[in-house]
């Protein structure tokens, strides 16, 4: 969210009498989401959020539509919108697009323009730390923000309610942590310190370049990602966890350590569960839906990868 304040900002310090709309999506649901655009708009900005490449061709229909009734503009890091950055010229969408690790590093460009460049620049750091784009000190102000913002979202993940109760704290009051999030932390924080041990208990392999904990017979909330981030921290290497998506999926989340990208088994733990299903992210941090029936096949091939490194 924190690309999301500083474009908000910036446009309306430019234009203070326009008004901001707010949705949220992922990948895989991007194109239901489109549907709610207004159909009368000046500009869409998509701020980080990848291209899924399956639902590509329905959804260049509709951008290409979209882009009849106004001005699309999409910003991103993730590899699949990159390599996407030509089709999307072509339908008439303006891009601004870096191999980075986070979008909010991309939207540092727009930082002077925003009403208050100081404080966005702590909101920049924000989403920085929370893609393990840079690390934050405990001693840092912002590290409790970062903990505490990140377990209310997480906890709250379905809530679209405190995603907008944060983005207006920061766009009208500039105050990082509103009362909505800190009060979603504490609630949440228990359940996540419970999983984060049981993810650490865990463990079904780990070597020095991988590890792999099954979570899938707990609910976990939003919390996935957020462990697997803090787990590769802790251990110092790339950690997948394992958690169940309805009756017939597991979902493969990857997260690398923020100070080593180790670029070799990223790619090829990408490539064996991009075989099996869909989904994405960049080299640091992805995650793939894959059939479970086959997770005894990609467990064996992931560990075979992880002991010939």
């Amino acid at each position: 969210m924190s690309a999301t304040a500083v474009i908000a900002d910036t446009i309306r310090k430019k234009h203070p009498e326009t008004r901001l709309i707010f949705l949220f999506s992922q990948p895989h649901e991007l194109d239901k989401t489109l549907l709610q655009v207004p159909e009368e708009f000046e500009e869409l900005y998509l701020v980080d959020i990848a291209i899924d490449t399956e639902l590509w061709p329905k959804l260049s229909l509709l951008l290409y539509d979209i882009s009849k009734r106004g001005k699309i503009i999409w910003l991103d890091h993730h590899p699949s919108t990159l390599s996407f950055s030509d089709k999307l010229t072509k339908i008439g969408i303006q891009t601004i697009l870096e191999n980075t690790r986070s979008a909010a590093s991309i939207a540092r460009k727009f930082l002077q323009n925003t009403s208050d460049p100081s404080f966005y620049e702590s909101i920049i750091k924000l989403g920085e730390a929370s893609d393990l784009a840079i690390k934050l000190e405990k001693d840092d102000p912002l590290h409790h923000s970062l903990e505490t913002l990140s377990i209310a979202l997480a906890y709250k993940t379905r809530e679209e309610q405190l995603r907008k109760k944060i983005l207006s704290s920061w766009l009208n009051k500039k105050i990082i942590v509103p009362d909505e999030a800190a009060e979603a932390a504490q609630e949440g924080e228990k359940i996540y310190r419970e999983l984060y041990q049981e993810a650490k208990q865990s463990t079904i392999f780990e070597s020095d370049n991988l590890l792999i904990a099954d979570l899938r017979n707990r609910r976990v909330y939003g919390f996935i990602g957020r462990i697997a981030s803090v787990l590769a921290g802790e251990k110092e290497k790339p950690v997948i966890l394992l958690t169940r998506l309805g009756e017939t999926a597991t979902l493969i989340t990857y997260r690398a350590p923020a100070k080593n990208s180790y670029e070799k088994i990223s790619k090829i733990v990408a490539d064996i569960a991009r075989s099996y299903g869909g989904g994405g992210g960049h080299l640091a941090a992805f995650s793939y839906k894959v059939p479970s029936a086959y997770m005894e096949n990609i467990l064996k091939e992931l560990i075979d990868a992880a002991n010939s490194l």
